[in-house]
């Protein structure tokens, strides 16, 4: 193959992954057809079998695509690894606050992905790898972190951040909630959980216990 055909065969791809990335987002799984969206890519319906084979397929790598090729990446370029743990932390979450401003189709692709991963063991296999893989990007950003935690605890804490995330996604749609967490009450949540870190044996308890006071105060 030359270099313009992989080129082409590179747009196409892509372009398949966009289409999918819009109908999946805007009318859920289900109900998006492949002959939609090869119509919507400018694409023979067949192409979408050459590059994906099966509608599963293509779901999973429109998640891959967005959740680590775009979304991971794009944070840990753009992300001040020399800044303190908690601006480090925040700097983080305003970018996945962006990205779900931008990608609003976003919320109801991994919705379709979660709730297709129920009965279909094949898509829950690929969703953990998923998540595993944006795990280790978030590992990334821990290690840098200097955080007295062993390494079980570092796995727990990224799953920690994970769950963030993720609770962020779900509250994105105004109508499933009336008042959703705002990008400063989960940025004081996060220096919560490094306060409690940074204290002494002695006081951690007492003293995660001083942050969540101070934070109920302010609501």
């Amino acid at each position: 193959m030359s270099k313009q055909q992989s080129e082409n065969q590179d747009e196409r791809r892509n372009a398949i992954l966009q289409a999918a990335f819009t109908l999946f987002g805007q009318v859920g799984y289900t109900k998006a057809t492949m002959k939609e969206i090869a119509a919507k890519a400018g694409v023979a319906q067949g192409l979408i079998g050459y590059h994906f084979t099966t509608k599963e397929t293509l779901l999973v790598e429109v998640v891959r695509e967005w959740m680590i090729n775009r979304g991971m990446k794009e944070a840990l370029q753009q992300l001040d690894m020399s800044a303190q743990p908690a601006a480090l932390l925040q700097q983080a979450l305003q970018h996945v606050v962006e990205f779900r401003k931008t990608n609003p189709e976003w919320f109801t692709l991994l919705i379709s992905l979660w709730t297709e991963s129920v009965s279909n063991e094949k898509l829950a296999h690929e969703l953990v790898k998923l998540y595993q893989e944006m795990k280790s990007g978030i590992r990334l950003i821990i290690d840098r972190l200097d955080l007295p935690l062993d390494e079980g605890e570092k796995e727990t804490f990224a799953v920690l951040i994970q769950a963030v995330f993720d609770g962020l996604t779900l509250q994105s749609p105004v109508l499933l909630s009336a008042q959703p967490l705002s990008h400063e009450q989960v940025s004081r949540g996060i220096g919560w959980m490094l306060s409690g870190m940074k204290s002494p044996n002695g006081e951690h308890k007492n003293q995660n216990k001083l942050h969540l006071n101070k934070g109920d105060q302010t609501k």
